[in-house]
């Protein structure tokens, strides 16, 4: 998927949402496995409406504040092995999940976002980046980097543009 398509998809599915989570999973000690940690350590968003958290290898025990937060909108962010080319993006509801390989959590991620839609009442979607390599090392391989630097810039502007329209249009 190309940079534009993923900002309209993303565009799309946050539509409607006034507070959105963005959650970094994966382990960074596993080379690639680290995207979702570093997307989430270089993300800058300073708005109370949105939730910026890496949760690791277990993220269904941040369902409780999620909830607490109000989430409408969670963004999983992972590696996620799809066939495709090293760098690939998509964006995966929970229904077309089936088929992709996560392999470092203890709970499938159809059920983890079928999990976290009924404790938080969210809508849920997982933007999943084809890894290179998953193999045990510090940092992301070079290329995947590059692909999590495009993908920082386009999650930082849809975002501020999304909150902008927002506090433009507040109908309370």
């Amino acid at each position: 998927m190309s940079i534009n398509s993923f900002e309209d998809e993303l565009r799309n599915f946050i539509s409607g949402g006034n507070k959105i989570a963005i959650l970094g999973i994966g382990n960074d000690l596993r080379s690639d496995d680290g995207l979702g940690s570093y997307i989430i350590e270089k993300l800058r968003i300073d708005d109370p409406r949105v939730m910026v958290e890496f949760v690791g290898s277990v993220p269904e025990g941040f369902a409780r504040p999620l909830a607490e937060f109000g989430a409408e909108r969670i963004i999983m962010v992972d590696a996620a092995d799809m066939n495709k080319a090293p760098g690939h993006i998509e964006l995966i509801t929970k229904d077309r999940i089936r088929g992709i390989n996560i392999s470092t959590h203890s709970m499938p991620l159809s059920f983890l976002m079928m999990y976290l839609e009924q404790e938080t009442g969210s809508t849920t979607i997982l933007l999943g980046i084809q890894p290179k390599s998953i193999q045990f090392g510090e940092g992301l391989t070079p290329e995947i980097q590059e692909v999590a630097d495009r993908i920082i810039n386009a999650l930082e502007s849809v975002l501020k543009r999304h909150l902008r329209g927002l506090t433009d249009v507040s109908n309370d």
